[in-house]
């Protein structure tokens, strides 16, 4: 997974010191706004063809998720990473087919042989 202290230090590291406390800066060097940020996000969503049903910030952690999850990640880090309280709310992002529970069931009987 990423180690986003590492990312971040990294970050921190090449970006030109400039005494601000914030991580993001706006292009007159204050805090970046989460509206900024969005209209940014939803701009290179536009320039990438995304629908417009994924132009937003948040398609970022269901994408996250859904790729963990294809990884086969332990759910429970799965909920971790994503900052869930309740296991239900990672279930969403987990769908098996017919095939897939009786190819997990086959290979779990085959294990105990």
């Amino acid at each position: 997974m990423l180690d986003e202290v590492k990312a971040l230090r990294s970050w921190l590291h090449e970006r030109q010191p400039d005494g601000s406390d914030f991580l993001f800066l706006s292009q007159k060097g204050g805090r970046l706004h989460r509206s900024q940020f969005f209209r940014l996000f939803r701009r290179c969503a536009l320039i990438a063809c995304l629908p417009p049903t994924k132009r937003h910030p948040h398609v970022l952690k269901h994408s996250l998720a859904t790729h963990l999850v294809a990884s086969n990640v332990n759910l429970a880090l799965v909920g971790h990473c994503l900052g869930h309280r309740a296991i239900g709310s990672t279930m969403k992002y987990v769908g098996v087919s017919d095939s897939q529970a009786s190819q997990a069931a086959q290979s779990a009987l085959m294990n105990l042989y």
